[in-house]
């Protein structure tokens, strides 16, 4: 009898693999695409912060893996309460391309519907789903049939949805929508990392641009303090000396007053570093809470010393002439009397300065301000512009009057300010050019170095008396950082062919805004 038939050894016959049903087939290949595809996911959340590669990644591999035309992510914008898509792909390029263009309401469409109930939506039918927002396909071309959308939810709160759009091959499954269910946990995981990671770097960057502008401070205040401070003590010590050879008394002179001021500033010269580190708010509120307090101080002190009012009462005026108080009655200036006197006042100053300045005559107003405040803030503003416009260069000043008020501008056709610096420049004692660059030169000479406290006093101007000052600039393509340096004549800059070619290159525009309730009609 034949073994096999006996029950005996099996050895002899062939071991058969289990035969598998096409449909089981695909089903098992299907679903190792799929956890292949959450592996990608996660690996790629591992591996990079870069936002854009990551939704790249994924979004590419939902579009392989599901076989659809196009999938993406669509992001919830709360401040204008629609969706805006952060990534789409499809096979066509036709959402792609439109994406800057798409803007969905965020109660409109399947994506409203997702995001407001938490829940996927599968649709297998989109010509008939009357949540579908028709106006992504009249702008994008792309016709929708079928989708799956499922909501990005994070710890905190719903950030958008992740859309697959077409299956190629049929309709989309339960299976489908789980996968993208399962992916949406990745997806929402990144962008809420990307939030984080954003605003870490945000905040690094402007650590390191206070960082450097509390240095940039530190060395120009030790710069504009430690010279003149010196010559000071040197002077006043060589005073002593030829009074004392003279057969003079120098304790008869006020000289202990002086020396004792003196000490002062040099304690301040050698603390700034710690009095700059420990500020808790900017110099201009520092300067209008003492100008706030002072006059009160200067009343109590003439009660506590009769035999000093009169000189209090002398400093009390001169503090409301220079400070006033904004409820002060505003007597007012003509912009025409402001105009030219800054006008006058350049022709005697800018020495032999080779600049074209034209001063536009500007329509007749009355400004509601001191004229000492408005006549200080234009000289401040144009001294400014001459400094940093090199010889030959041009500047334009300007009035406008308008139903929003008045404007007085001062163009240069200068340097300009580098991009990085723009924000630092109404901080006070903030110059422009690196310290071991820096030079103090004559006022209107071009780079003359100040103590930096011309644009502040203008801002705090500004804030106390109601008018607004903005800017706008652009560095010269010759000399784009801080440690470039202009030969100060157009002439003889290499970069420049012509005049006008120094003008297209660079410059800088101070505007004064005045509110129309500070202007009246002169006459």
């Amino acid at each position: 009898m034949n073994k096999a038939r006996e029950g005996g050894d099996m050895s002899d016959f062939p071991h058969r693999e289990p035969v598998l049903s096409a449909e089981l087939e695909s089903k098992v290949f299907q679903d190792q695409a799929k956890m292949i595809l959450l592996f990608k996911a996660a690996h790629a959340l591992a591996s990079t912060m870069d936002l854009d590669q990551l939704l790249n990644v994924i979004v590419s591999e939902v579009q392989r893996v599901l076989d659809c035309e196009g999938a993406g992510v669509l992001l919830y914008d709360s401040e204008r309460d629609e969706f805006v898509w952060r990534k789409v792909l499809d096979k066509e390029n036709l959402l792609a391309s439109a994406r800057d263009e798409i803007r969905v309401p965020g109660d409109q469409g399947v994506c409203g519907w997702v995001f407001k109930t938490g829940q996927p939506a599968l649709v297998h039918d989109a010509a008939n789903d009357p949540r579908l927002y028709r106006p992504v396909e009249l702008k994008s071309g792309f016709k929708t049939r079928t989708m799956i959308c499922v909501p990005l939810q994070s710890r905190e709160k719903r950030l958008g949805v992740l859309y697959a759009l077409n299956r190629i091959d049929g309709s989309f499954t339960e299976a489908d929508t789980e996968i993208m269910a399962a992916l949406a946990g990745n997806v929402a995981l990144a962008l809420e990392n990307a939030s984080y990671y954003e605003s870490l770097s945000k905040s690094y960057k402007e650590l390191e641009r206070l960082n450097r502008v509390k240095n940039k401070i530190l060395h120009h205040l030790s710069h504009e303090l430690k010279t003149p401070l010196a010559i000071l003590e040197a002077s006043l010590k060589m005073m002593e000396q030829r009074i004392e050879r003279k057969g003079l008394v120098p304790e008869d002179f006020p000289f202990e007053r002086l020396y004792r001021n003196l000490g002062r500033l040099q304690v301040i010269e050698k603390q700034v570093g710690h009095i700059v580190e420990d500020k808790a708010y900017p110099e201009r509120e520092v300067v209008l809470q003492f100008l706030d307090h002072l006059k009160d101080f200067v009343e109590i002190r003439q009660e506590e010393e009769p035999g000093l009012a009169e000189a209090l009462e002398s400093l009390r005026r001169r503090i409301d002439d220079f400070f006033p108080s904004e409820t002060v009655q505003r007597a007012g200036v003509s912009v025409v009397t402001a105009f030219q006197e800054a006008e006058a006042r350049v022709a005697r100053m800018k020495g032999d300065r080779v600049l074209d300045i034209e001063f536009v005559p500007p329509p007749p107003a009355i400004i509601k301000i001191q004229g000492h405040i408005l006549i200080s803030s234009l000289d401040g503003l144009i001294r400014n512009a001459i400094e940093n416009t090199p010889d030959r260069g041009s500047i334009v000043v300007t009035g406008e009057m308008s139903p929003a008020g008045y404007t007085i501008t001062v163009r240069d056709y200068g340097v300009g300010i580098p991009e990085s610096e723009q924000q630092n420049i109404f901080e006070g004692f903030y110059p422009v050019s690196e310290t071991d660059m820096y030079t103090s030169g004559r006022q209107y000479d071009f780079g003359a170095g100040g103590s930096g406290t011309d644009l502040l006093k203008i801002k705090i101007f500004s804030k106390r008396f109601g008018f607004n000052i903005r800017f706008r600039s652009r560095r010269c393509s010759c000399i784009p950082t801080v440690r470039d340096r202009c030969p100060g004549d157009i002439a003889n800059c290499s970069c420049c062919a012509t005049v006008e070619d120094c003008y297209e290159n660079g410059g800088t525009e101070f505007v004064i805004e005045i509110p129309p309730e500070l202007v009246e009609a002169e006459g």
